[in-house]
């Protein structure tokens, strides 16, 4: 204490507001290192969930890969299968043709090939490995007119053997044919050919 009673009391009333003035800033500092750490805490928490979104989208695409990759190894196990498959079927008619069982064959293609062309008359073109003969063609007319009641005339084409195995009928004038070669046959059956083809070697893969 001094010997003023006037500047002990200006000193008192100063430390009570210096006082004050600490306790308030105190007060303050920790609001804001309270919201400091409470923005700190929710930014870590944005971080994390953003960073959890990107890794679930990097995850979503690598199975969307995932899938494609194998989807196109399916694919070209089936299309090797496939080809494997049209080249065996080949061989196996190129054999089967050379057989006794071929004229009855080539008989009932040409009728099919027939009905399919809807003409009263039609010509018929055949490859140089199963050639149709005249005695043959009557057989289709008599088989389409047995089975379906349909007569049709059919004469041989003078038009050059045709490449593969088969027949081609067309109209007299040459504006519509339906050929019914085996390649245009396994194409016509190509889809039935190809599902059972996927579904063994998906079973396998």
């Amino acid at each position: 204490m001094s010997e003023s009673p006037i500047f002990d009391g200006i000193l008192s009333t100063s430390r009570q507001k210096a006082d004050k003035m600490v306790e308030k800033a105190e007060a303050e500092a920790k609001e804001l290192l309270a919201e400091a750490q409470h923005n700190a805490a929710k930014a870590v928490e944005e971080e994390r969930r953003q960073a959890s979104v990107r890794l679930e989208a990097v995850r979503v695409k690598e199975e969307s890969a995932e899938r494609s990759f194998q989807r196109l190894e399916e694919l070209k196990r089936s299309d090797e299968a496939y080809q494997a498959v049209d080249a065996a079927l080949g061989e196996a008619f190129e054999r089967y043709f050379k057989g006794p069982d071929a004229r009855k064959t080539l008989i009932a293609w040409t009728a099919e090939a027939a009905l399919g062309l809807g003409l009263p008359e039609a010509k018929v073109a055949s490859c140089l490995s199963t050639r149709i003969d005249e005695s043959m063609l009557k057989e289709a007319e008599a088989l389409l007119e047995e089975r379906c009641g349909v007569k049709v005339v059919l004469t041989p084409s003078d038009e050059a053997p045709l490449p593969g195995l088969g027949v081609r009928l067309s109209s007299l004038d040459d504006k519509v044919y339906y050929d019914n070669r085996l390649s245009v046959r396994l194409v016509r059956k190509s889809r039935s050919v190809r599902k059972i083809i996927q579904e063994c070697t998906c079973k396998i893969g």
